[in-house]
């Protein structure tokens, strides 16, 4: 009875711990083949530019990301530049700096699709 429960109990926990293992985790480097901009200017004097999407090349595959950082801190991306990023499952964290005070920051993407 013991075993018999041992058993169900491990069949049970083996496939949910393949969903707690996170995907693709590392440092990656994409390639912007094209990037669409946005201007945001809720009132005279706060009007800024940023990226929205960008369409990449990352190990040989065409994803597509989306900013999804809130205010005027996603950065504007240059079309055939490349770029390092840190990569969590389907997000990707690229370091930037700041045009205000010349910070480093961390601007977050989503991974939207592919093209």
């Amino acid at each position: 009875m013991l075993n018999r429960a041992a058993k169900i109990a491990f069949l049970f926990l083996i496939p949910l711990s393949a969903f707690a293992i996170p995907k693709e985790k590392g440092s990656t480097t994409l390639q912007v083949v094209t990037s669409r901009t946005k201007i945001h200017g809720s009132s005279p004097g706060n009007i800024f530019t940023y990226t929205d999407l960008i369409f990449t090349e990352v190990n040989g595959k065409r994803v597509v990301y989306e900013c999804i950082q809130r205010g005027d801190v996603c950065p504007i991306l240059e079309s055939g530049k490349t770029y390092t990023a840190d990569q969590k499952g389907s997000y990707i964290y690229i370091l930037t700096n700041s045009p205000q005070d010349k910070k480093e920051f961390s601007a977050k993407f989503k991974q939207v699709g592919t093209w």
